[in-house]
């Protein structure tokens, strides 16, 4: 499994908002207009479900939001760099600049893992995280991606 498979070159968002409920609307609207997602607001209804639960900010200026449903045949990722610092709420006073949602079906625990986990994987790393915070191009966000 390469991680890249799960990314759209056309896919990759550039976002000056610094609304928590606004980047994310922006993002399902995009899984919308691929056509990676059927219905809108059974996805956003999930997504933010989630997040009312627990919040996805994961550390590193990094949120991972997700919903897995039946109706979604097929695993994304919609990366975002966001030129705002965004207050994600978790309670941690750390801002947000890079989102990636992940969607996908909900009966495939072990694949979003191994998604969850590579995606992880180039956050974490420094070196990597700088770059996709400088990137202003999908080729760059995407590059950070390519070899895992």
């Amino acid at each position: 499994m390469r991680v890249i498979d799960y990314f759209s070159k056309n896919s990759v968002l550039f976002l000056n908002n610094n609304d928590k409920k606004e980047i994310l609307t922006k993002m399902v609207s995009e899984a919308e207009s691929k056509g990676l997602i059927s219905d809108k607001k059974e996805f956003e209804d999930a997504l933010f479900e989630r997040e009312s639960i627990m919040s996805t900010d994961v550390g590193w200026q990094v949120a991972i939001p997700h919903a897995k449903l039946k109706t979604i045949s097929k695993f994304f990722v919609i990366p975002a760099v966001l030129k705002n610092d965004t207050d994600w709420k978790a309670g941690n006073n750390q801002s947000v600049k890079l989102v990636f949602l992940i969607g996908g079906p909900a009966n495939d625990q072990k694949q979003y893992l191994q998604i969850l986990s590579k995606v992880s994987l180039v956050v974490r790393n420094p070196e990597r995280r700088k770059a996709l915070l400088a990137a202003t191009s999908a080729e760059e966000v995407l590059a950070q991606f390519s070899d895992l």
